[in-house]
């Protein structure tokens, strides 16, 4: 005989068997007493025997209905260890600066877990060096950073709506750049503050300055954009940060825009993902949050 009893039937069934009675079962599977009574003899009649004989209180199972909820309790109680454990496994793993992780990710990742929260994401919040191989070898899922302007065609970089803007910041010790355009030229008499060798910004920096034939060796080359902005704050010299970052400075007047007469070039984030990896529907989701495809 072949019996193909679906799962919500059996879980039905399951149910009722455990409360002994059709209204309590009804109430937690919030459908109607009808709807349950159905399922009831939908599983008697594919099974050819009676599970239930009515009680005062509500049904009993009969014998045939001890041994169906014996394998039914076990059968269930193993999908939904699975279950927990499939989703509990889901991890997504994403290299990501942590400026970058602290401004730009955090509200996509709070849009995310609403729709998934039972996915667990890993933010490696470090600079994007090594980016390519982390990403082939499977270490991570997907990087963001800013964007690379060679990259092999094993990769793909997908830009991110946002747009930012580098600029050129003091502190008030240096009051007359402060309120009035600034020549590119004029830069080179003071100290400068650097991300360090290997950061995106690090090369912005160098290339800004050899496109305009500036001679400014650092003073500092400082590990962490956090730090910079501190530095800059005391006075310690000028430095190139996002704007966008930097709002609540700005807004406090901790820190001052040096306007210059040539503006800097607008940097736009990407995602990087490897080709040959299939992504799961969960990744691009987030994907599509970033890129504004969702809204």
């Amino acid at each position: 005989m072949n019996i193909d009893i679906n799962i919500e039937l059996l879980k039905t069934f399951y149910i009722v068997a455990k409360y002994k009675n059709i209204t309590k079962a009804s109430n937690e599977l919030l459908v109607s007493q009808s709807t349950v009574s159905k399922s009831i003899k939908n599983i008697e009649e594919q099974l050819d025997c009676q599970l239930f004989t009515r009680s005062k209180k509500g049904v009993e199972l009969t014998k045939e209905g001890e041994i169906l909820y014996n394998s039914t309790e076990k059968v269930l109680n193993i999908l939904n260890n699975d279950l927990k454990k499939i989703t509990k496994t889901k991890t997504i793993n994403i290299l990501v600066g942590k400026v970058l992780a602290d401004k730009v990710l955090v509200p996509y990742i709070n849009l995310f877990q609403k729709k998934y929260p039972n996915i667990k994401i890993n933010l490696s919040c470090t600079d994007i060096k090594g980016v390519k191989s982390k990403l082939k070898n499977d270490e991570v899922d997907i990087a963001i950073g800013y964007y690379i302007d060679e990259l092999e065609d094993n990769y793909e970089q997908r830009k991110i709506s946002q747009e930012l803007h580098p600029i050129f910041v003091c502190n008030n010790n240096y009051k007359e750049l402060i309120n009035k355009k600034i020549k590119v030229k004029e830069l080179e008499k003071y100290p400068y503050i650097i991300s360090s060798k290997g950061a995106t910004t690090y090369q912005y920096a160098l290339d800004f300055f050899q496109e305009n034939n500036l001679d400014i060796t650092p003073t500092m080359e400082i590990l962490g954009t956090s730090l910079i902005t501190q530095l800059v704050k005391n006075g310690l010299g000028i430095s190139i940060l996002t704007k966008e970052f930097i709002e609540e400075e700005l807004k406090n007047q901790e820190l001052f825009e040096i306007q210059l007469e040539k503006e800097l070039e607008t940097r736009h984030l990407t995602i990087i993902t490897y080709k040959n990896k299939t992504l799961s529907k969960e990744i691009n989701y987030l994907i599509d949050l970033l890129i504004k495809k969702d809204k």
